[in-house]
């Protein structure tokens, strides 16, 4: 009661410090927040709830293979594309934490089922994933649930990869990660232009933002791991190329926002970014963690920075770890790198602090 309390005086305050004519629906914005909070719980008993409905389907699907569905192809794939259909509806139809569980555990053992069917019944590895990122893309569309909208990112985007994989085009995944890099950059950049455009997208924009997030790194992750896939290491510079002119714009970003002038201290971020970048020329993944935590740390996303500290700090591990020197230079490197990343730290928080002071 007291959180909605402060809701009334934040909107109150709102009004009174607006032209007469601002007008607001005061009962349509506590009702959604109400809704929100009925809707809200635990971490435990969410985990339970998933845990829960995971063994209730688990038991249905122990079910089926004892009734002789498994035998039957079709079976499959109609039970396959109806658990899909009833998830989708479900989600639409029903708004809550018990339903949102329901409609996520039968989602994905539709896509299972519907997968090992259509394999079952002999059909084209290629056109089953392209059918699945087909399927996941249009749930995308139609409903608006954030753990159902995050699988299905991620399907669309697994589907790629496996494709990828599949028809042994490996150096593809330079185009992968670019454009990944791209969305990134843009989803990130034009986040209010996403929540003002449409109220659909902008329902959306959460796990958008997580999903492509998590499918950047994945990709990236391909790339940081020698020996992941068959990479042409005579083309493994073509992603940094591109992660070091979205970096430099990233920078240029910060310092507008930021509003540092000085043509000094500007210059001197520009030439550092620039050869910190440069340095990972060879080692995308690097250079691809470091735009995460920019975009990041721009925008003031926590989850992102975590994450993005943790991505730079295996890429950076794993490369050094790759390379063929002793245990006791790699070492030396590893902590060379890590005393000049808390100095370009340590520069750039004292600039900015410089500037803010000026």
């Amino acid at each position: 009661m007291e959180e909605l309390a402060n809701k009334k005086e934040l909107l109150e305050s709102i009004r009174l410090s607006e032209d007469k004519d601002f007008t607001y629906n005061e009962q349509a914005i506590l009702d959604s927040y109400l809704k929100k909070e009925e809707n809200k719980s635990g971490l435990a008993i969410k985990i339970l709830t998933i845990l829960g409905s995971f063994v209730a389907m688990l038991a249905f699907i122990v079910f089926l293979g004892i009734a002789g569905f498994y035998s039957s192809e079709a079976a499959m794939i109609f039970l396959g594309g109806l658990f899909i259909v009833l998830a989708v509806v479900t989600n639409v139809v029903k708004d809550n934490l018990i339903w949102d569980t329901f409609s996520v555990t039968i989602y994905i053992t539709g896509f299972v089922m519907l997968a090992f069917g259509l394999s079952w019944a002999k059909m084209n590895e290629d056109m089953i994933t392209i059918l699945v990122g087909l399927i996941a893309f249009v749930t995308l569309v139609m409903t608006q649930n954030y753990i159902l909208s995050f699988i299905a990112i991620l399907t669309v985007n697994g589907s790629f990869l496996f494709l990828l994989l599949n028809t042994k085009v490996y150096d593809l995944i330079h185009i992968y990660v670019g454009v990944m890099a791209l969305m990134l950059s843009y989803v990130f950049l034009k986040e209010a232009r996403i929540l003002s455009a449409i109220k659909k997208l902008a329902k959306l924009y959460n796990p958008l933002r997580i999903g492509v997030v998590i499918s950047f790194l994945i990709g990236l992750s391909m790339l940081g791991k020698k020996g992941a896939i068959a990479l042409n290491e005579n083309y493994i510079w073509i992603s940094s190329v591109l992660f070091i002119i979205i970096g430099m714009y990233i920078v240029h970003v910060i310092i507008k926002v930021h509003e540092i002038t000085l043509a000094k201290t500007k210059a001197i971020l520009y030439v550092f970014s620039f050869l910190i970048l440069l340095s990972t020329v060879f080692s995308p993944a690097i250079s691809g963690a470091i735009i995460l935590l920019l975009l990041s740390f721009l925008v003031n996303y926590k989850t992102g920075l975590v994450i993005g500290i943790v991505a730079l700090i295996y890429f950076v591990s794993q490369y050094y770890y790759d390379l063929s020197f002793t245990l006791l230079t790699k070492s030396i490197l590893l902590f060379v790198s890590g005393v000049l990343f808390l100095a370009c730290y340590v520069f750039t928080t004292k600039m900015l602090g410089n500037n803010e002071e000026i």
